[in-house]
C-alpha cells in the first residue's frame, strides 16, 4: 500500500466533517428523521434532494446526531470537483466516525491514507476492502453534492453508490438531479428517496415553527401553509416579515404577510446557482403559473424552451406535471417561487416583463379567459383582455360561475372597466345573481356608451340585451316572454348567427332558477328550450351540456325516470366531447348517483357521484348538492370511515357558488343526519334545532321533519312537513307521507297512518323509490304487515318491501334463520301478503310448482301446516 500514499497531503477543514449545528428556533422534525431512520435501515443508498430553503442540511444534521448508527458526515463545496480532493474528504469523513466508536474489523480503514494516488482504481479498491472489514454497518452522509459537478458519478462517489459493501449505508443531499445512475436502484435492490414533497412544512409544523419564533399560538397556520406550499425559507421570511411590520408578536387568527422577502433569495441562492441559459428560462418561462412545453419555447424565444422545461423537471426547481389539456401536458410552478422570480425580472427589465405577460396573454386569449385578462393586465393590454372577454365569457359561465366572471370585468383598468360590452357581461352577472336592479343599471350605463363601439360589437351587444334583459323584481323570469324570444332567435339564426349566444343564455337562466333552489319546473322548461335551439352541429357541447343539466333538474324534481333517461343519452354522447368538455356531463353523472340513492343501490350512487366530482373538479357548479348526496349515501350505507371523508368534503365545499338561504339549511340537516348516523341523535337535534319548524325548502324540510320525528318532537315534525306545499316531487312526497303515516300509527291513528302508507308505495311503485322505506325499515316493518292486511292495491310492491326487509338486517335474524334458503326467505316474505302462488312465481320470475315446493319446504322446517301457522311460527321464532 505504501507506493500510493502521499505524506504530504494536508489534514482538511474539520468543519467540512463535522454536521452543521441547528439554528435558534430552527424546528425538530421526527417525522423526516423516521422517514430517514427507515430508509436507511432498509436501502443501501438513501437520496435527499429538494431545492434550496427546505432545510436539508438542518434535518440532516439533527438526524445524524441522534442516528443510533455510527454517522460520517462530509460537506462538499466547490472545489470538489477534483477527484482528489473528494477522495480525501469521503475517506476522512469515514475515519473519523470508525475512530469515535471503534468498531470491530476497522483496523484496516483507520489505517487507510487519504490521499488519492494516481492509479485511482487502487485507491478505490483499497477503500472498498477495507469497507468489506467492518462487522457493523456505518453511514456517510454527504451534503450539497450539486457542488460536486458532473463529475461525481465518475468519482468515489459514485463508486461507493455502485459497490460499496452492505456495511456501508450511503445517504446522498443535494438540490436536483445527480450524475449518479440511480434508475437501476429505483427498480432493482431500491432506492430511498426523500423530495421537496416530504420536506415540505405540515400545517403542524408551520404553526409549530411559529410558537418557536415567538408568535402567538393564535396565528392562522393553515393560511400561511397555503400561501407558502410549507416551503420552510417561505415560511421563515413570512413569520419574520410579519414580526417586523409590527415589531410585536403576531397575535390575530387572520394575519398573514401580504409581502414575502424573498426575491433576494431566488436570485442569490437559486438562479445565481444555475447555469446561465438555465436561470434565464425561469425568469422568462414564470410569467404565467401555468405552463406548456409550447409556451415554455414562445417565452424563452428560442426552441431550445422544450430542453429547458425538462431540466427544471429533472432537478425539481419548483414546477410538477400537473394536468392534460386538449392533449398536452400543462406545467405548474410553484406559486411563490414564481411571483418572487416575476418580481426579479421586472427589477432588472421591466420592458421585457411587460413583452412576456403579453405573449403569454395572446396564447391563453382563447384557452384560458381568466388567465388572459390576468396577463393582459399585466402587460399592459387590456384590449387583449377585453377581446378574450368578449368572444368566450358565455363558454366560461357553462363550468364556472357569474361571480368570477364580474371580478374579472371589475379588475379592468379604466376606461375598459367601463366598455359597453364588458358593462353588459356584468348586468347579465347581475340577472345570474336575481339582482334586477343592478343590471338595469348596468345596461343602462352600457348602452349610453355604445358610440365607441364597431359596427361587429354593436350587433353583438344588441344580442346581449336582447337575450338578457333584467328579470322582474325579485329576480323571477316570465317563462313565456323568454320562450317566445327563444323562438324567434332560433328562426333568425340562419340570419344572424345568434342561435349559439340563445341557447346558451337560455341554458345559463336556467340554472339561475337551480342554483337559486327555487322551482325545478322553470329550470327544466327553460334547459328543454336551450336544448332545442340552434342546429345540434353548431351547438353540440352546448346541447350536451344543456341535456346533462336537464338530467339534474329531472333528478332534482323527482322525474327520476326522465333523470336516467337524459342521463344515459348524455353519456352516450360524451365519449364525442373534446378533453377539455369532459367535465360539462358531470351534472349527468349526479343525475344518476341522486336516482341511484333513491333508488336504494349504494353502491351505484356511489361510484356516479363520485364520477360528477373527479369530473366537475374543484368548481363544480352542483358541487354543494353532489356533496349532500355523498354524505347521504355513507349513512345510508353506515360505513363511518367514508361517511368521515364525505363530511370533511362537503365542510370544504359549504358557502361555494351562488345559492340561497335555503342551501344553508340543507347544510345544517345534512350534518345532522350524519350525527345520527353516528349514533348522536341528541347532537344531531341539537344541530337543527335553529332551524324551526321548516320552510327551508323541500328537500330539508323533508330530512329535517323524519329528523325530528325520530327525536319525538312529533308536533314540529308534522308542522314541518305541512310547510312544504309543493309535493309534485315523488321522493319528497314518499318520504313526507311515510314520515306523517308513523306520526299517525304512533298517535293511534291507523286508518291515517295506512292512507298515508298507500299513498307513499302508490307513488314510489313506478320509479321503484325504495329509499325512503328502507330509511324506516325497523319501524315500517310491523305496519307493512298489517298494511297488507289491511288492504294495498300494491300488494306485490308491499311483498318486495317486506322481503328486502327480511333479508336486509342481520340483527332480525335468529338461531334457527339459517334453516331457510335464500329463496326459502324471499318465498317466506311474499307469503306475508295476501299473494296466490301464482302472484308470487309472477313476482319471482319462477313457475308456479317451483312456488309450491319452497312452501312445502317451508312448512316441513317450520313444522306448521298452512301458510297461517307458518308465518306464526316464523314470527316467534324472529325470522320476520
Amino acid at each position: 500500500m505504501g507506493e500510493i500514499l502521499k505524506p504530504e497531503w494536508v489534514p482538511g477543514p474539520q468543519f467540512k466533517i463535522r454536521p452543521p449545528v441547528r439554528g435558534l428556533g430552527a424546528l425538530e422534525r421526527p417525522r423526516l428523521e423516521n422517514a430517514l431512520t427507515a430508509s436507511a435501515d432498509s436501502h443501501r443508498l438513501t437520496l435527499v434532494a429538494a431545492p434550496a430553503g427546505y432545510g436539508k442540511s438542518t434535518f440532516l444534521g439533527d438526524w445524524v446526531r441522534k442516528c443510533a448508527l455510527p454517522c460520517a458526515w462530509l460537506s462538499l463545496d466547490r472545489f470538489d470537483t477534483q477527484p482528489g480532493r473528494l477522495f480525501h474528504g469521503v475517506v476522512g469523513a469515514i475515519q473519523s466516525a470508525a475512530s469515535r466508536l471503534p468498531l470491530p474489523g476497522n483496523d484496516a480503514l483507520l489505517t487507510l491514507d487519504q490521499g488519492l494516488a494516481h492509479d485511482r482504481a487502487a485507491s478505490y479498491d483499497l477503500l472498498l476492502g477495507a469497507l468489506e472489514h467492518l462487522t457493523e454497518p456505518i453511514v456517510l452522509v454527504i451534503d450539497d453534492v450539486q457542488l460536486a459537478g458532473p463529475g461525481l458519478g465518475n468519482g468515489i462517489v459514485g463508486v461507493l453508490a455502485a459497490s460499496a459493501p452492505p456495511s456501508l449505508r450511503l445517504v446522498l443531499s443535494g438540490r436536483g438531479h445527480t450524475s449518479i445512475q440511480l434508475e437501476r436502484f429505483r427498480y432493482g435492490e431500491g432506492l430511498g428517496e426523500l423530495h421537496a414533497a416530504e420536506l415540505a412544512f405540515t400545517r403542524e409544523e408551520v404553526a409549530e415553527f411559529a410558537c418557536s419564533l415567538g408568535q402567538d399560538a393564535a396565528i392562522d397556520a393553515g393560511a400561511l401553509w397555503a400561501m407558502t406550499a410549507g416551503w420552510p425559507v417561505a415560511v421563515h421570511a413570512s413569520l419574520v416579515s410579519l414580526a417586523q411590520s409590527r415589531n410585536v408578536p403576531v397575535t390575530t387568527p387572520s394575519a398573514t404577510p401580504t409581502h414575502i422577502p424573498l426575491a433576494g433569495y431566488v436570485a442569490e441562492e437559486i438562479l445565481d446557482q444555475l447555469e446561465p441559459p438555465l436561470a434565464e428560462f425561469i425568469l422568462r418561462a414564470t410569467t404565467s403559473d401555468w405552463l406548456s412545453r409550447r409556451l415554455a419555447v414562445e417565452l424563452f424565444g428560442r426552441p431550445q424552451g422544450g430542453v429547458l422545461l425538462e431540466e427544471c423537471l429533472r432537478n425539481g426547481l419548483f414546477i410538477a406535471e400537473h394536468d392534460y389539456r386538449g392533449g398536452e401536458s400543462l406545467y405548474r410552478w410553484q406559486s411563490l417561487f414564481a411571483a418572487q422570480c416575476r418580481r426579479i425580472l421586472q427589477r432588472r427589465d421591466p420592458l421585457l416583463a411587460e413583452r412576456l405577460h403579453r405573449v403569454a396573454a395572446r396564447y391563453y386569449q382563447d384557452a384560458d379567459v381568466v388567465e388572459c385578462v390576468d396577463q393582459a393586465v399585466h402587460g399592459r393590454a387590456p384590449r387583449q383582455a377585453v377581446v378574450s372577454l368578449g368572444a368566450h365569457w358565455l363558454e366560461f359561465l357553462l363550468g364556472n360561475d357569474a361571480e368570477t366572471l364580474e371580478l374579472l370585468c371589475r379588475d379592468l383598468p379604466a376606461p375598459w372597466s367601463e366598455d359597453p360590452e364588458v358593462l353588459m357581461i356584468r348586468a347579465v352577472c347581475r340577472v345570474l345573481a336575481g339582482d334586477a336592479a343592478a343590471a338595469s343599471e348596468l345596461t343602462e350605463r352600457a348602452l349610453a356608451r355604445t358610440f365607441v363601439l364597431d359596427s361587429s360589437r354593436r350587433r353583438q351587444l344588441d344580442g346581449y340585451r336582447a337575450l338578457f334583459e333584467p328579470l322582474p323584481a325579485g329576480g323571477r323570469l316570465d317563462l313565456h316572454a323568454s320562450q317566445a324570444e327563444d323562438d324567434r332567435a332560433s328562426s333568425d339564426a340562419a340570419n344572424d348567427g345568434r342561435s349559439a349566444v340563445c341557447s346558451t343564455g337560455l341554458f345559463l337562466l336556467a340554472q339561475a332558477e337551480f342554483r337559486l333552489h327555487r322551482r325545478g319546473d322553470l329550470a327544466t322548461a327553460l334547459l328543454e328550450a336551450a336544448r332545442g335551439a340552434g342546429s345540434p352541429d353548431q351547438l353540440e357541447e352546448t346541447e350536451v351540456r344543456s341535456q346533462a343539466d336537464l338530467a339534474l333538474a329531472f333528478a332534482a324534481t323527482g322525474d327520476l325516470v326522465s333523470a336516467d333517461e337524459y342521463a344515459t343519452q348524455v353519456l352516450g354522447r360524451g365519449d364525442a366531447l373534446a378533453r377539455t368538455s369532459k367535465e360539462r356531463i358531470a351534472p349527468a353523472w349526479l343525475a344518476r348517483g341522486i336516482a341511484c340513492y333513491w333508488r336504494d343501490d349504494m353502491a351505484a350512487a356511489r361510484m356516479c357521484l363520485a364520477k360528477a366530482q373527479r369530473l366537475g373538479g374543484e368548481h363544480f357548479p352542483s358541487g354543494p348538492l353532489s356533496g349532500i348526496y355523498r354524505v347521504l349515501v355513507d349513512c345510508a350505507a353506515g360505513d363511518l370511515d367514508q361517511l368521515a371523508d364525505s363530511c370533511a368534503a362537503l365542510a370544504s365545499s359549504h358557502g361555494r357558488g351562488l345559492y340561497a338561504v335555503s342551501w344553508d339549511a340543507l347544510h345544517s340537516v345534512t350534518v345532522a343526519k350524519a350525527a345520527e348516523a353516528q349514533g348522536d341523535l341528541a347532537g344531531a337535534l341539537a344541530i337543527v334545532q335553529p332551524l324551526g319548524a321548516g320552510g327551508h325548502g323541500a328537500l330539508a324540510d323533508t330530512l329535517l321533519a323524519e329528523l325530528l320525528r325520530r327525536g319525538g318532537d312529533i308536533e314540529t315534525a308534522q308542522h314541518c312537513a305541512e310547510s312544504v306545499t309543493d309535493r309534485r316531487n315523488a321522493y319528497i312526497d314518499i318520504c313526507l307521507s311515510l314520515t306523517e303515516a308513523l306520526a299517525a300509527c304512533r298517535g293511534g291513528d291507523t286508518a291515517t297512518a295506512h292512507e298515508r302508507l298507500e299513498h307513499a308505495v302508490q307513488r314510489a311503485e313506478p320509479a321503484s323509490v325504495l329509499r325512503p322505506f328502507a330509511d324506516r325499515r325497523d319501524e315500517l316493518a310491523d305496519l307493512l304487515v298489517q298494511h297488507a292486511v289491511w288492504g294495498t292495491a300494491h300488494e306485490s310492491f308491499i311483498a318486495a318491501l317486506m322481503a328486502r326487509d327480511a333479508q336486509g338486517e342481520g340483527g332480525l335474524r335468529t338461531q334457527s334463520y339459517w334453516n331457510l334458503t335464500e329463496r326459502e326467505r324471499e318465498v317466506l316474505a311474499y307469503m306475508r301478503s295476501i299473494m296466490t302462488a301464482a302472484e308470487i312465481a309472477e313476482a319471482l320470475y319462477i313457475s308456479v310448482n317451483t312456488v309450491k315446493t319452497h312452501e312445502r319446504s317451508i312448512y316441513r322446517k317450520l313444522g306448521a301446516g298452512s301458510r297461517r301457522d307458518a308465518l306464526k311460527t316464523a314470527a316467534k321464532r324472529g325470522i320476520v
